[in-house]
């Protein structure tokens, strides 16, 4: 490993370890320097790293240093979908890991949803209502996102963030009519409803049941385009 992997390293362990919070100063360039024993060569190499996890950057000037920054999830999800889809999992492959994981989300967010997140929640599902309703939905899958998150849990958010987008990659937007999409949007309003009403059962239940009819409507769509191309 190299002398600026090894600082870098070093750096995101402390951060980490010691719950620095964004927007913090973790030190000047000159005094990390001499901190880590590095020239300013390899320290610089090691900011690079640091802010290309998204963990640090390093601001000039007279008040400047290396400051903390609050890592992005999207970068990490996009890159962990793009490993997935080159190497070719299956359609099949995707639902299962999709209903493992979103089934124990629906559960969590129903046991531990606060008013202030049925609020949120509600907002999200009025502003679909009305993306719906003009044709404009860029994603039926962030009520799924939305939901991981509530989760107050980052793996979860992070694995659903992660198999969205690449569910997403397999079948495009324009792909879906506006009947589909207002089918999707009347099972986000079931599920959500489950949620509310903190009845963790019924909302996996309905992700299920939800998470099976998209996927049944994916192979309805793939076996039409093979018949077409016949």
């Amino acid at each position: 490993m190299k002398k600026a992997e090894i600082v870098a390293d070093q750096i995101e362990q402390t951060i980490v370890g010691q719950r620095w919070e964004p927007g913090e100063l973790f030190g000047s360039e000159v005094e990390l320097i001499a901190r880590y024993g590095v020239s300013r060569a390899v320290f610089r190499e090691a900011v690079r790293l640091l802010e290309h996890h998204g963990l640090a950057e390093m601001r000039r000037g007279l008040h400047g240093g290396l400051f903390i920054r609050q890592p992005d999830p999207q970068p990490v999800a996009k890159a962990m979908a793009v490993y997935l889809d080159f190497e070719q999992v299956e359609p099949r492959q995707l639902e299962d890991a999709r209903l493992a994981i979103e089934v124990v989300c629906v559960e969590r967010v129903a046991a531990r949803i606060s008013e202030d997140e049925v609020a949120e929640l509600r907002a999200f599902l009025a502003a679909e209502a009305e993306q719906v309703a003009t044709g404009g939905v860029q994603s039926p899958h962030e009520f799924h996102v939305l939901v991981a998150r509530l989760t107050a849990n980052p793996a979860l958010h992070l694995f659903v963030q992660t198999l969205t987008d690449l569910t997403q990659r397999q079948q495009p937007i324009p792909d879906r009519s506006l009947r589909s999409l207002e089918e999707i949007h009347a099972a986000h309003i079931r599920i959500a409803e489950a949620i509310i009403a903190r009845d963790g059962a019924l909302a996996r239940h309905r992700m299920m049941t939800h998470l099976e009819d998209v996927a049944f409507d994916q192979q309805c769509t793939y076996a039409g385009r093979g018949v077409a191309q016949l």
